[in-house]
């Protein structure tokens, strides 16, 4: 199923420029550009987006897509004030950045004008930002030490290592405020629908309970390896990194269970020259058949519901987005880091070096 398209009539010579149909793209005026450029993550989610987007949206409007390096806050923020706008026209921030770049008016407004917002995940379609996909933080283990119904099965869990508790060993953990204090809230037994607004006090308690237990990771491939050799038989993972590793052959697997969904935000920057143009892509990223597309190439939910429909019913149990798994699961509040974040990042920091 495609996503339903609103017709747009502009006024004056825009008029031909904009107005669209659910059958694509209308033709571009000469001042269209002949590329856009767009910061992404890199990695595997650059090719799944290469295929599903990219590719796609050069067929559809002749335009090129251009992926470069991943901008972070602080670049993005720069490139706006000094109007240096050949770094990029689309960038891919984290979902918090993206929150704190939209409340720092540093965005432009996304236009659902050009799309069928009623089918995006309220949480994905945000006045200033949109998130394409549901990636998890989610509970993972070693199979040859645990098997679905052995391993962790909620945060408390995981966080328990009082000694008539099975689950007493290392375990790994993201050395990041961000998700990781979400997590450590729900090991001290606050519910996910009441997480937000988050308790930094009692996450950080949580974390102390177990800190000689704790083995930090930063980088994705680390998280696989120490799980993979048995530095730890269970941890906090992203589960793309997991799903991909299992595939591959390794002893592992993890489950859904309250796990804390995120992904990029999709942002333009305020004052960029391309900005009408970058949102004709961002509404192409919107389409359930693209989405779709993406979600069989790396196991991370549509935010479309549509796209769903479109992904073999076997691929359904990994992807967090699915009506079985994101009934249990909780988005993270991006709007809560925006307003909280240093503050929160600075408590954490204290917590590591303590």
């Amino acid at each position: 199923m495609i996503t339903r398209r609103k017709l747009l009539k502009y006024g004056g010579a825009s008029a031909s420029i904009l107005a669209t149909s659910s059958l694509g793209f209308p033709n571009l005026a000469k001042s269209a550009p002949t590329q856009l450029i767009i910061a992404d993550a890199g990695g595997a989610v650059r090719q799944a987006n290469q295929k599903a987007y990219y590719d796609t949206f050069t067929a559809k409007t002749g335009i090129k897509i251009v992926p470069v390096d991943y901008i972070d806050l602080g670049r993005f923020k720069a490139m706006v004030d000094n109007k240096t706008w050949g770094n990029a026209d689309i960038v891919a921030l984290q979902g918090g950045e993206a929150a704190i770049a939209s409340k720092q008016d540093l965005t432009e407004s996304i236009d659902y004008g050009l799309s069928d917002r009623s089918k995006l995940l309220p949480q994905a379609a945000r006045n200033n930002f949109f998130v394409p996909y549901c990636a998890a933080s989610v509970i993972a283990w070693n199979t040859n030490r645990y098997n679905e119904k052995t391993a962790p099965q909620s945060w408390q869990a995981f966080f328990d290592r009082d000694t008539a508790s099975k689950f007493t060993g290392p375990r790994g953990l993201l050395k990041n405020a961000p998700l990781t204090l979400e997590a450590a809230a729900m090991g001290a037994g606050i519910p996910r629908d009441k997480l937000y607004p988050l308790d930094v006090t009692k996450a950080i308690a949580t974390l102390a309970h177990v800190k000689a237990n704790l083995i930090w990771w930063d980088q994705g491939a680390q998280s696989v390896e120490l799980l993979a050799s048995r530095q730890v038989d269970f941890e906090f993972a992203w589960n793309g990194r997991i799903f991909n590793a299992a595939k591959s052959g390794q002893p592992l697997a993890y489950h859904l269970h309250d796990a804390i969904l995120d992904g990029d935000g999709i942002v333009i920057p305020k004052g960029s020259p391309n900005a009408k143009w970058a949102q004709t892509f961002i509404a192409h990223m919107m389409e359930a058949k693209n989405q779709a597309e993406f979600s069989q190439m790396i196991p991370y939910g549509p935010t479309n519901v549509d796209a769903m429909d479109l992904i073999p019913a076997k691929l359904h149990p990994f992807l967090p987005s699915s009506p079985e798994n994101i009934k249990n699961t909780i988005f993270q509040d991006y709007d809560w880091w925006a307003d909280n974040g240093p503050k929160a990042l600075a408590t954490f920091n204290d917590f590591l070096l303590g």
